[in-house]
């Protein structure tokens, strides 16, 4: 038997991706080869916990429409300087899916952290015409005081672009911030190397991917917009997003899960409003189908329902759920059920 591998030619049993990793550990380099195995390991689990999910096609359909902005963009005159931007946060995105599946959240945090800087550019580039060329030519000196990151916030905030005084925009900017830079503060989404297998970060990178797409392609239409209306590159922008803006649905829906979790986490607060927030998250994410439930009859009967289906989920593969369902049967039981909490599900994989 033999495959065909993207610049290897023909491989044999022999060449196979695990053989070589086994070959590196013989010739001298054990660690490296367990570090690579974990993360291939990592990756095949990930993609067969996720088989058919519409993320995946979400973000199909994210690469197709940036490769097609980037060929406009090339082919249009207003537009062409600046084409390496989309392809640089198109390369971002790649980066981000491939950490995500691998377990690496810490790269594909900052990869999004790049599209971040990448979308405010573009804003800026769009309400202020000139500063495209202004920062293609200036030198490096006058680019970072005209440019840096704080100065064009500033820009994107007087012009009311972008509210940096929205909790939500805030804490994003903040927390790829915070995470990037080396600091004594343990953020909730820190990430040394792989993350544990059950972790909520291991979805965490797909809200991030379907967060910040949105972002830059809202960026990229106004740029297009207001500075080359009529063209090929706005003709993109009135394509299909169905795939992408169903998959962002469910990354969504999964972060607001993953909120009601964390909140009642760190907050606390009354028990029965704390089941009642989770609950609620789950049924409009769709993990829990709440008409269905409720059409089961009586108030036992559904009760008794829920229950079942809490149970099933407490044991799901997929972290939020899991985490989600165990908190919620935790508060339901005062905590008698040894496997409820959320956090037990991290520490009993290692985390």
């Amino acid at each position: 038997m033999s495959i065909k591998a993207e610049g290897r030619g023909e491989m044999t049993n022999n060449d196979t991706y695990m053989s070589l990793l086994m070959k590196m550990a013989e010739d001298g380099a054990p660690v490296p080869a367990l570090v690579l195995a974990t993360a291939d390991a990592r990756r095949q689990r990930n993609l067969k916990r996720l088989a058919g999910d519409i993320r995946f096609a979400g973000i199909n359909e994210l690469f197709t429409r940036l490769s097609e902005i980037g060929q406009a963009f090339a082919e249009t005159p207003e537009l062409s300087k600046i084409t390496f931007m989309i392809q640089r946060a198109h390369a971002d995105f790649m980066t981000a899916l491939e950490a995500t599946l691998s377990g690496y959240f810490a790269v594909a945090s900052d990869a999004m952290r790049d599209v971040l800087e990448i979308e405010y550019l573009l804003m800026d580039f769009a309400i202020h015409p000139g500063h495209a060329a202004d920062w293609l030519t200036t030198d490096d000196k006058g680019r970072m005081k005209r440019f840096a990151p704080a100065r064009v916030r500033e820009r994107l905030q007087a012009a009311g672009v972008v509210n940096f005084g929205d909790k939500a925009v805030s804490m994003d900017y903040k927390g790829h911030s915070m995470a990037l830079h080396v600091s004594p503060v343990q953020l909730m989404n820190s990430a040394n190397g792989i993350v544990s297998e059950r972790s909520w970060l291991n979805e965490a990178g797909y809200w991030e991917i379907f967060d910040h797409g949105s972002a830059l392609l809202k960026a990229l239409r106004l740029l297009v917009e207001r500075t080359a209306p009529g063209t090929q590159a706005e003709a993109v922008f009135k394509k299909d997003f169905t795939a992408f803006n169903e998959a962002k649905a469910k990354a969504d829906g999964l972060k607001r899960v993953w909120i009601s979790v964390a909140e009642a986490a760190t907050k606390g607060g009354d028990p029965g409003a704390v089941g009642s927030t989770v609950l609620r998250a789950m049924v409009g994410s769709g993990i829990l189908d709440g008409p269905g439930l409720s059409a089961v009859g009586d108030t036992e009967a559904v009760t008794d329902a829920l229950f079942r289906e809490m149970h099933k989920l407490a044991k799901s593969n997929e972290p939020i759920t899991r985490a989600a369902a165990r908190l919620f049967l935790s508060i339901a039981t005062d905590g008698t059920e040894d496997e409820a909490s959320p956090q037990s599900s991290e520490q009993s994989s290692g985390r």
